[in-house]
């Protein structure tokens, strides 16, 4: 395996417009190079800004951009993928991509794909979206992976990219899961909620940020917990954290309010007791909501309302505060 230390500087420096700069690339060449490795099923890596999902690859795979209706074998939740972005296929013989008639394209070894165009993919190819005019900003990077050394240190890249601090994945990693788990399907029983600290800022300013990255921290662990595994959680920006839970709104709504009385009971650092508002919307229940962010969008009024009547507590969307 690769030297962690190695490839977490990759990581830190390889978040441009290419994904992995000139270090980078030359480090994972050279480990490939000087390390013996083995063929194994091919691994499509998704990489854009600072997250990795990773898709295995067989047959024949749709790519593009999910929507109500609508969900690519291979998707990719950003407004820069076209619904239909092409698709791969894989045989024994080897792997292909053929593009579609899109509005950004794809780029293969520098040269723009025309609509209908097939080639072939060996061991590190990539495959660039681009997202804007003038080379600014992250450009979604489609890295295939055929031989196990490789693999793995995209594998320690995915790891290495997740938030440091909590260990929990970001929001376009989330909305990608919660599409292939349950984006066109009914579960009986299904809860989306939003929740953040009290009063997180004034932790930060009375206590340090130490402490507040152990409140943090703490609250990552108890929702990994709470959800045991039958869900997803993750950070979604700041203190705020969004997941879901396998039980239905009230459940969901009980479950997060047992873990805020057993949080309130944890002295952060010997120094607090944390607080948290918490906002819970029923999937099965959210008329009108067409995806991820409109069930976000109204378990945040929920929490709002909690935050408007004091704070430390949970609130179902639909109920009064």
């Amino acid at each position: 395996m690769p030297d962690n230390d190695n490839i977490a500087a990759t990581t830190a420096v390889g978040m441009d417009t290419t994904y992995l700069n000139r270090t980078a690339r030359e480090y994972l060449e050279s480990y490939l190079a000087s390390n013996e490795t083995s063929t194994v099923e091919p691994q499509l890596f998704v990489c854009f800004e600072h997250e990795i999902m990773e898709f295995p690859l067989s047959g024949h795979q749709t790519l593009g951009r999910p929507v109500p209706g609508h969900l690519p074998d291979i998707p990719v939740v950003n407004k820069y993928v076209s619904r239909d972005h092409g698709y791969f296929d894989t045989t024994p013989e080897g792997i292909s991509y053929t593009a579609s008639d899109t509005k950004n394209g794809i780029i293969f070894r520098r040269k723009l794909l025309a609509p209908g165009e097939t080639v072939d993919l060996w061991d590190g190819d990539e495959l660039i979206i681009p997202t804007f005019a003038g080379g600014k900003g992250a450009d979604i990077m489609l890295v295939c992976a055929r031989v196990e050394g490789r693999i793995n240190i995209w594998r320690e890249l995915e790891l290495a990219a997740r938030d440091a601090l909590t260990g929990l994945s970001g929001r376009n990693t989330f909305k990608t899961w919660y599409l292939q788990n349950h984006g066109f399907t009914h579960q009986k029983e299904l809860s989306l909620f939003i929740l953040d600290i009290d009063h997180f800022k004034r932790i930060n300013d009375v206590y340090g940020h130490s402490t507040g990255d152990a409140a943090l921290k703490t609250l990552a662990e108890a929702m990994v917990k709470m959800i045991g595994g039958k869900g997803y959680v993750c950070r979604w920006g700041g203190d705020e954290f969004v997941g879901i839970i396998e039980k239905n709104g009230q459940a969901a709504k009980a479950a997060l309010a047992e873990m805020g009385r057993q949080l309130h009971a944890v002295k952060i650092d010997n120094v607090f007791r944390m607080t948290i508002s918490a906002g819970v919307v029923d999937i099965n229940s959210a008329e009108g909501a067409e995806g991820i962010d409109e069930l976000v969008m109204l378990a945040d009024q929920a929490m709002y309302g909690v935050k408007e009547s004091g704070r430390n507590r949970v609130c179902l969307y639909g109920e009064a505060s």
